[in-house]
């Protein structure tokens, strides 16, 4: 009996240790992966695009609405990273396409109008000092009156 509950235990134990050892991760089937710096970009602003799956040195390109906005060459491990710059005239959701020779990917981003400060302007004043001088004001007040009420009271018995 000892003897089978101590098989079992050590089956327990190999099937954990399997389970545990064999790790999940994502699959890479080659080909072309790009990501852009900011999917969010202004009209005329400066974008990197890098990522993974060109040739060995290959040329790589990046381009909106069928106009070419940035080149890179790809290093021999087939990563790249390069600037382009998003057209003036673009405006709202995009596909950015990157050409990595035998396959393209594609991203999506959404240019939007260019932007002042990116804040709101200040307007008014800090009216905390006023707010502490009145609520003291308020406290002086009710201490006088419960003050006077009280002398009232005793001068009247």
């Amino acid at each position: 009996m000892f003897r089978r509950m101590l098989l079992i235990a050590a089956l327990v134990l190999a099937a954990g240790g399997v389970v545990a050892v064999s790790p999940a991760g994502a699959q890479n089937y080659g080909g072309c992966t790009a990501t852009v710096s900011d999917t969010t970009p202004t009209p005329g602003q400066v974008v990197t695009v890098s990522g993974t799956g060109a040739a060995n040195g290959g040329t790589v390109t990046a381009s909106l609405d069928d106009a070419t906005v940035g080149t890179g060459t790809a290093d021999s491990a087939g990563e790249f990273s390069f600037s382009a710059t998003i057209p003036t005239t673009a405006s709202g959701s995009k596909t950015l396409d990157v050409d990595c020779g035998a396959t393209v990917d594609s991203v999506t981003i959404t240019v939007g109008a260019a932007t002042g400060s990116g804040g709101l302007p200040e307007t008014g004043s800090d009216s905390l000092p006023l707010t502490v001088l009145a609520l003291g004001a308020l406290a002086i007040g009710g201490v006088v009156l419960a003050g006077a009420r009280m002398r009232s009271k005793s001068a009247s018995l």
